[in-house]
């Protein structure tokens, strides 16, 4: 519930194999602000990425330092205060994200048989 309840989530980890904390905030409309490693930099992708535009979904930062994280937070906060029709585009979109295991598995099958194709 505190998923549901949030504006944003905030995941600052120095290493993140899988990442599951900013797809379940995403489900429930949580704007993810991350540090953009791991899984969290596969499923995040920043705002301000004009090459990403198409999947942007949240705010990322690359050090590990307060510097970092504070200038993420900023636009982030910046975001919410200033662009509220562009925020609650943003939470529309990230709630639509399918993260299921129907999703993925579909995914998977598509891989396997291109690969069974080519042997």
């Amino acid at each position: 519930m505190l998923y549901a309840a949030a504006d944003m989530v905030l995941v600052p980890s120095i290493y993140e194999p899988c990442g599951l904390a900013q797809m379940l905030g995403m489900r429930y409309g949580a704007v993810p602000v991350v540090r953009k490693t791991g899984g969290l930099a596969d499923t995040v992708f920043d705002i301000d990425d004009q090459a990403n535009r198409d999947k942007a979904n949240g705010f990322t930062f690359e050090g590990i330092d307060e510097g970092s994280l504070n200038w993420a937070l900023d636009r982030a906060f910046a975001y919410y205060r200033e662009k509220p029709d562009e925020w609650n585009g943003i939470v529309q979109k990230i709630m639509k994200i399918d993260n299921s295991w129907n999703n993925t598995a579909g995914k998977y099958i598509e891989i396997y048989g291109s690969v069974r194709l080519k042997c």
